[in-house]
């Protein structure tokens, strides 16, 4: 699915700022969390996505999903101070949630909810990663 949020434009823009429909077009490439510890990071995220990152690097590294990156960027590698934890919520679907429910609090250092909550067909839990980022997890009844 691609992820797209047109903007109306205000004011005057030249052809080159608009679409054909005269919004601004955005597509979400991204989302990314800090971490304070890269390697503890990226063996918590391989874990939890079952995958390899695409790019690893002490100062950013990617993991690729379709359209949206999920990328882990070392601040201090900048000399940069952010806050860690809790400074983005990624949201992640699956299709059997206590199924990811059950593997994940095996490896997680923190599961936020003692099982899954259901919020109408709604069915999530939240888990917190090793650099105190908390994810979402859901699936919805019939997915």
């Amino acid at each position: 699915m691609d992820i797209r949020r047109v903007f109306e434009p205000e004011g005057e823009y030249d052809d080159e700022t608009t679409t054909s429909r005269g919004a601004i077009e955005m597509r979400l490439s991204s989302v990314y969390v800090g971490v304070e510890d890269m390697e503890r990071a990226l063996d918590f995220y391989r874990q939890l996505f079952e995958a390899e990152p695409t790019q690893e690097e002490e100062r950013f590294s990617t993991f690729e999903f379709d359209t949206v990156d999920f990328g882990l960027y070392n601040a201090g590698y900048d000399g940069e101070e952010i806050e860690f934890g809790d400074n983005c919520v990624p949201n992640f679907e699956v299709e059997d949630v206590e199924a990811a429910y059950r593997r994940i609090e095996r490896f997680a250092p923190e599961m936020v909810h003692d099982d899954v909550l259901e919020i109408g067909e709604y069915r999530t839990f939240h888990v917190v990663d090793t650099e105190g980022n908390v994810i979402e997890v859901f699936d919805t009844e019939g997915s």
